[in-house]
């Protein structure tokens, strides 16, 4: 994706944020090219959204009125845009993404002058989708039709442990069916599912949200 992104300017055949889609999903992201069908008046109202962007620039800039702000130039798989933002901390984690090309949920204001077709964004808020990642709740189901892929998914899942997320395993025996729970602690996220469903011997995988509760026992 980096030489896509020397190459040609953008990313052609994925984006960065591509790999975080499913806690995308679930914190009900819209794309840039989206935000045009949400219902902004040209009177100066603002209306909020939530989105999943690379951070790839954020540079401080000075109003006509002498303040401060960050002016940062963010990404998805639908575009390309700009957005500003007027809040001390949030201009320093915006930077602190841009030097790290990260990725994460913003949290927007958008307005629209008469005029203007797309929305002006002004950033309220972003989430590292790596924090995120720690504390979402996601459960992947591998449906294997081989016994020998154990051996390539304890490989792949070895390296993604230290979150919340849940692995289980369903196998066709001759006594029937089974269900094999092989933790809840892992890292999970889209490149992870791709890999496994390249796996010999997996018949399927399913990635959705956690059924897991927990309850408190006196």
């Amino acid at each position: 994706m980096d030489q896509e992104k020397e190459a040609f300017g953008f990313y052609f055949s994925a984006h960065p944020v591509d790999r975080h889609r499913h806690i995308a999903v679930s914190h009900g992201a819209r794309a840039y090219t989206a935000l045009s069908e949400l219902n902004i008046p040209d009177d100066g109202s603002r209306a909020g959204a939530t989105m999943a962007v690379l951070v790839e620039d954020a540079r401080y800039r000075t109003s006509a009125r002498g303040k401060r702000f960050m002016m940062a130039q963010c990404s998805d798989a639908s575009g390309q845009f700009m957005a500003t933002c007027f809040d001390d901390q949030v201009s320093k984690d915006l930077e602190e993404a841009a030097k790290a090309g990260g990725c994460g949920l913003i949290t927007v204001e958008l307005d629209r002058k008469p005029g203007e077709d797309t929305p002006r964004v002004s950033i309220k808020r972003i989430q590292p989708f790596e924090g995120l990642a720690n504390l979402a709740r996601f459960q992947v189901v591998v449906t294997i039709s081989d016994m020998t892929a154990f051996a390539g998914l304890a490989s792949l899942l070895a390296e993604h442990r230290g979150a919340r997320g849940e692995v289980r395993v369903r196998a066709q025996l001759p006594d029937g069916e089974v269900c094999i729970l092989l933790g809840r602690d892992f890292l999970l996220d889209g490149e992870l599912v791709e890999h496994i469903e390249s796996l010999h011997g997996v018949a399927k995988v399913e990635m959705k949200t956690s059924e897991t509760r927990l309850a408190l026992v006196g």
